[in-house]
């Protein structure tokens, strides 16, 4: 079994990354990052000695690196079975300071990262009538938050795209799962002012992911929020 993962060192991808190799898979992992991806290949192997653990630094919000990375594993392996569209970046923006460039920026890595590096992989994944992809979505994925207008905007358009891909890839017995976090524990909110203590933290999001994969039916998506409304 093999697994690729975006965004693997910090957060919700290392969680998953984690729950991942626990459950056997060979891991393909991708951050900027190659000290911390390197940490974290021998932290994975001193635990599961088996499994084969490949790392490769990529900026995701760049389109020939990400396709490189896609094209990387396309020919090392020839095929996948999980696909984790992880990578994101939360900034906080509002009407007043919209631009152009900030909301390309947002788009580059929480939306094109995900279209860009799952592209490549369709033919195979249509071929074999088997396999999973998963997309980090987020609750603003349905709602907007007035003070991150880019960041929500960026998750509108991934969330549309996951419906778009399951809806046409379902026809192949390939399956594809949107999670939405509510407010979580990550360096995404390094530097601001928030209780990250009671946000939803990024294993409560590993497990969802692997309640997904593990069942024999589709879950289509799965939302986790705090349990304090305000968050």
């Amino acid at each position: 079994m093999k697994a690729i993962v975006s965004g693997a060192t910090k957060g919700i991808g290392k969680a998953i990354t984690l729950a991942l190799a626990n459950e056997g898979y060979d891991l393909g992992l991708g951050a900027r990052n190659l000290e911390e991806l390197d940490f974290l290949r021998k932290e994975i192997q001193a635990i599961y000695p088996n499994i084969e653990v490949i790392t490769k630094s990529v900026d995701f919000s760049q389109k020939h690196e990400t396709r490189n990375f896609a094209e990387t594993f396309l020919n090392y392996w020839g095929d996948i079975d999980i696909l984790v569209n992880n990578v994101g970046v939360y900034e906080e923006d509002s009407l007043d300071d919209l631009s152009e460039n900030g909301l390309m920026n947002m788009f580059n890595v929480n939306f094109f990262s995900a279209m860009r590096l799952t592209q490549p992989f369709l033919p195979e994944f249509k071929k074999r009538k088997s396999g999973h992809i998963i997309n980090i979505c987020s609750v603003l994925s349905k709602k907007m938050r007035k003070r991150a207008v880019s960041y929500s905007l960026s998750k509108q358009a991934l969330y549309s795209y996951t419906k778009i891909l399951r809806s046409e890839l379902r026809d192949y017995d390939v399956k594809v799962t949107a999670i939405l976090p509510g407010s979580t524990n990550t360096a995404s909110w390094d530097g601001l002012d928030a209780p990250v203590d009671d946000f939803v933290q990024p294993e409560d999001v590993a497990n969802g992911v692997l309640m997904a994969i593990k069942s024999n039916g589709l879950v289509e998506e799965f939302e986790i929020k705090p349990i304090n409304p305000k968050y």
